[in-house]
């Protein structure tokens, strides 16, 4: 069964964050990096709440779609298996970070 939040404009929607991480890539300026990335925020609030919620560290594109894919799984893990590596980057990306530790500010900075 097909969950109603996964439209076809939410798949659309993040084509365009994939489009826009691309671009930004590739970015020739700073002053372009920062549209683009300005761009790729707003549109990222355009996600229902759970997605902003689980995707929180993990935001990008792939992120985005990993969770359709476990979303999938929890609703009928029978007709929609997925892999484990997978459901464990998605655990990984569900830990909350302690902005108060250093080792955890190290990990962001290094991303």
């Amino acid at each position: 069964m097909i969950d109603p939040d996964i439209t076809p404009e939410l798949l659309q929607t993040i084509d365009v964050l994939e489009t826009l991480e691309n671009l930004y890539d590739t970015a020739p300026t700073d002053e372009i990096a920062k549209i683009l990335i300005d761009a790729w925020l707003k549109i990222t609030q355009t996600f229902p709440q759970d997605f902003q919620e689980a995707t929180q560290e993990d935001a990008g594109a792939e992120g985005l779609r990993r969770y359709i894919r476990v979303k999938a799984f929890f609703s009928n893990p029978t007709e929609n298996p997925i892999s484990q590596a997978d459901l464990a980057q998605y655990y990984e990306n569900r830990q909350e970070i302690n902005w108060e530790e250093e080792e955890d500010w190290e990990e962001w900075d290094e991303d």
